[in-house]
């Protein structure tokens, strides 16, 4: 999975949780507000926003990754649901805010999967969407993954038809953690052949965070959300994210 689970000094998931974190803080109040997760992973991102939204509907199209969320963030204003993001088994204009990170590029059919998510959101709802930035549809991304990696003239056409006001953003790496990720560069470095990955984690990650205190840097659990830097505009080393109001 390319969705991490929860982990400290895991920097890939302090990005990823920094996502939803910038998310509300665009968003403003959500007490009385329902937002859906979309694709939600392995659940903290939907728990998180659970603590300030009315209502949070996580979903994913793995069955046991929604079970083990329930298992986990058992919150009562939380619900957990299989599902796939071309098809919802929602209402229309169902939700106020839909969270999406990382998720579009994925997706075979894009233009339906954006279609959906405007069909169950509220008129005035806000979409927070997120994707790598890309060389274009006709490049094959470098991650196994990806369907297709967008630029942002591609990701501002697919959006654009549905969504009248679009507030463009990317989100890169701070000094900080530039510094720790050029420590666990010098760590993989060491073992070209990737044998490193039967050495437990917690190993790895605290000889990385030594390396890095020597180079000057901060330790791998001490890097935070705010370590990750968002800026209004698009720039060729950022993500591309849409703040898409319907």
């Amino acid at each position: 999975m390319e969705r991490r689970a929860a982990y400290p000094t895991d920097t890939q998931h302090v990005v990823n949780f920094s996502g939803y974190v910038w998310a509300a803080r665009q968003l403003g109040p959500l007490e009385q507000r329902c937002v859906l997760d979309l694709s939600c992973g392995t659940g903290y991102g939907s728990d998180y926003l659970g603590a300030r939204a009315g209502r949070i509907v996580g979903i994913d199209c793995a069955l046991d990754v929604v079970a083990n969320s329930r298992a986990d963030y058992p919150r009562s204003n939380v619900a957990f649901l299989a599902m796939d993001g071309c098809a919802l088994g929602f209402r229309d204009a169902s939700f106020d805010c839909i969270v999406s990170q990382d998720t579009i590029e994925h997706i075979q059919d894009d233009h339906r999967f954006v279609s959906e998510l405007t069909r169950v959101l509220k008129s005035n709802g806000v979409l927070v969407i997120f994707t790598p930035h890309g060389k274009g549809r006709g490049v094959i991304p470098n991650d196994p993954y990806h369907v297709r990696e967008y630029t942002h003239e591609e990701f501002k056409a697919l959006l654009a038809p549905h969504f009248p006001t679009i507030r463009w953003y990317g989100r890169r790496q701070g000094h900080r953690l530039k510094t720790v990720e050029r420590s666990m560069d010098t760590v993989r470095n060491l073992d070209p052949a990737g044998l490193r990955n039967c050495v437990p984690r917690p190993i790895r990650h605290w000889l990385g965070s030594v390396i890095s205190r020597v180079q000057g840097g901060p330790a791998l659990h001490e890097i935070v959300p705010d370590d990750i830097e968002y800026r209004e505009g698009i720039a060729d080393d950022t993500n591309l994210i849409g703040i898409c109001i319907k």
